[in-house]
């Protein structure tokens, strides 16, 4: 079967307000919509109730690396501003253009094959930063796989850096990368073999290390044409660690085919919308892929990219807003708490308001779901100020399928993770609740285990065959261990809803089947801004519970509540909120069919420790390790007594 959708500037949308009533919304008009193409999807049912999606093959050829890729722009735009990042004062912007990158590139490259051991693997221990993206393309150029890690896995508190050792061995890099080695000198000194080399920009803090001025000055390599010419598609690129979020991290390889095949799709359908060939605005960390997906979509096509130093925080996202009413980015991806705090801003800045939205033609979310009422101030402030609303997108995708590999191409206000790009072939499985196969005439509102096979799909696992086998289907597809489930399953081109990770997926003694990662996806978009984790408990017990960790900001800027997290922990107002939209959250559930509920909470005032793997690298939380540690608190919350809520 297929089916051909052509994008429409305007929906009428019906969603229901914080009593539960209907609203129906006049038609809506969307900017920009116009730059998506028209979705061909295809849809092959088997006999078994299996289901095959794609939207077609990629019709643009596919560049043999990431470093011909630069190689060719650079030859196109010559002086335009690839990367820019601000000095040191934090008041002007240091530029770095295509010819710039490509030249230090050339010479980074000459030092690696100068130095080359043969099976060199570097490790990255720094921040975005123009020397980080030095360093890749050069590495990219040389054949030589790159490992970002977040700084934070070297700046524990408790000094266990188990996160670190446990990538340090798996890895065995020859080569480490820690733009100011000082501040972690002495976690790396715990974990790093002997034989490692160091390059930073403060070599007085260890003995031996290599000065990156030396590195990035370096005679080029003899023939760099030549040299990038012979890198091997299917070399590996990158080493990306999964995200960690049911167990430690394993490290991806990532090859150039990949990446280049995954960008080939994403921008046929993406980047005229994005405004990834202009300039783009953005501070996720280049150590997980959705931050590195944003440079890269930038540079294959075209565009510059600003590195934003401010953070999603109260204390750094005053930096945010400067950048914004500078760089006027025509792509904003944030987390969903972000644009709470994006709106109280834009809301008494008129000058900011006018800036924001002059250019801006999509914004992207991820990481839950976007509250209505913050989606509602947003898109009134987008109709004040040009008359026309903003689109949101979202999508899925994980490290093994290089970045999204799913994504929403039309207007719409319903939450969802779209459809495959072009060039990824996507099965799904019909499940039952206990995550047995259905065979016949699966239900309308079945979850789907969903599958990919697509170039852009990893080759497996650095150094872990058996897990790498079983990954993979007798047919070569990718077991995400995720389920989707339709939009509306009358109409497969509204794409599908994320319905959960089935590694978080338990059953309470009662027997009765709980989703876990749909439960607390759904927590997180009832509580933001309030709420910022949450760990779903009740694995062999009678009933669901929830144990939260609070937002300070959040509390402030909606309840009024401020203080430290032990006090909002207790405080009348924050319990009284968060359980009023955990009812209504649930009894939206119902109407949906769903059984799960929370049946108590409590406030956790710990923060979740990076050292021990609590916290997994894009900042999500490892439920399994969480629960094993914080057992007492899960005893806590069973038993009762003060601060545990009870929900009727």
């Amino acid at each position: 079967m297929t089916t051909e959708t052509e994008p429409t500037a305007s929906e009428t949308a019906v969603r229901r307000d914080t009593s539960g009533d209907e609203v129906i919304e006049s038609a809506m008009t969307f900017r920009a919509t116009h730059l998506f193409p028209r979705t061909n999807l295809q849809i092959v049912r088997r006999t078994d109730g299996t289901l095959i999606l794609s939207t077609g093959p990629l019709e643009r050829p596919v560049p043999r690396s990431l470093a011909a890729a630069l190689a060719d722009q650079a030859g196109l735009l010559g002086d335009r501003t690839l990367i820019a990042q601000r000095d040191s004062t934090g008041e002007d912007w240091v530029r770095r253009s295509y010819t710039d990158i490509m030249d230090t590139a050339d010479c980074v490259c000459g030092w690696l094959t100068a130095h080359a051991t043969g099976r060199d693997r570097i490790l990255i221990v720094t921040g975005n930063s123009l020397a980080h993206a030095e360093l890749v393309f050069g590495a990219s150029a040389a054949g030589v796989p790159v490992c970002p890690v977040s700084p934070q896995y070297a700046m524990g508190v408790t000094g266990e850096h188990g996160r670190l050792r446990h990538v340090v061995g798996l890895l065995q890099p020859t080569i480490v990368f820690a733009e100011q080695v000082g501040p972690i000198a002495a976690a790396l000194r715990k974990v790093l073999p002997d034989e490692a080399t160091v390059i930073c920009t403060d070599p007085q803090h260890w003995p031996g290390a290599v000065d990156w001025q030396d590195v990035r000055t370096h005679l080029p390599v003899a023939d760099p044409a030549a040299t990038i010419a012979a890198v091997d598609p299917d070399t590996p690129l990158r080493y990306m660690l999964t995200s960690g979020s049911t167990g430690l991290p394993k490290i991806v390889v990532q090859t150039n085919k990949m990446w280049c095949t995954l960008f080939t799709a994403a921008s046929t359908v993406l980047a005229e919308a994005s405004g990834w060939g202009v300039r783009t605005l953005d501070w996720m960390p280049w150590s997980h892929v959705s931050g590195i997906s944003v440079l890269i979509g930038a540079m294959v096509n075209g565009g510059s990219y600003y590195i934003d130093d401010g953070r999603p925080t109260p204390e750094l996202f005053g930096r945010t807003l400067r950048n914004i009413a500078e760089v006027q980015p025509l792509f904003f991806a944030n987390v969903p708490y972000a644009f709470g705090m994006l709106c109280d801003a834009l809301e008494t800045d008129a000058h900011l308001r006018e800036r924001f939205y002059e250019h801006l033609q999509l914004c992207l979310y991820g990481g839950a779901g976007l509250s209505q009422p913050v989606y509602d101030r947003f898109q009134t402030m987008a109709e004040q100020t040009i008359g026309e609303r903003i689109m949101f997108t979202t999508g899925y995708g994980s490290t093994e399928t290089t970045a999204g590999v799913m994504t929403i191409t039309w207007p719409t206000t319903k939450v969802g993770v779209g459809l495959p790009v072009p060039g990824v072939e996507t099965k799904l499985i019909p499940l039952d609740e206990d995550h047995t196969r259905l065979t016949e005439f699966p239900a309308a509102r079945c979850r789907y285990e969903v599958r990919f096979r697509s170039d852009c799909v990893m080759p497996g696992y650095l150094d872990n065959p058996a897990a790498t086998a079983k990954c993979f289907d007798e047919e070569g597809f990718y077991r995400s261990g995720d389920a989707l489930t339709f939009i509306d399953a009358d109409d497969a081109s509204q794409g599908f809803a994320f319905a959960g990770r089935l590694a978080e997926e338990f059953k309470l003694s009662t027997g009765t089947f709980v989703p876990g990662g749909q439960l607390h996806a759904d927590i997180i978009a009832a509580t933001t801004p309030v709420v910022l984790e949450t760990l779903i408990c009740g694995e062999g017990r009678d009933e669901v519970g929830a144990l939260l960790w609070l937002n300070p900001a959040g509390c402030a800027s909606v309840l009024g509540a401020d203080g430290p997290v032990g006090d909002l922990a207790v405080d009348g107002r924050v319990l009284d909120w968060i359980g009023q939209r955990l009812r209504h959250q649930q009894a939206e559930a119902r109407e949906h069919g769903s059984a799960a509920r929370i049946a108590r909470f409590a406030i956790l005032v710990e923060a979740p420790s990076n050292d021990v793997g609590e916290l997994s690298d894009k900042g999500s939380i490892n439920q399994s390790i969480a629960l094993s540690r914080r057992s007492t608190d899960v005893d806590r919350l069973y038993a009762g007594g003060p601060g545990v809520r009870l929900l009727p």
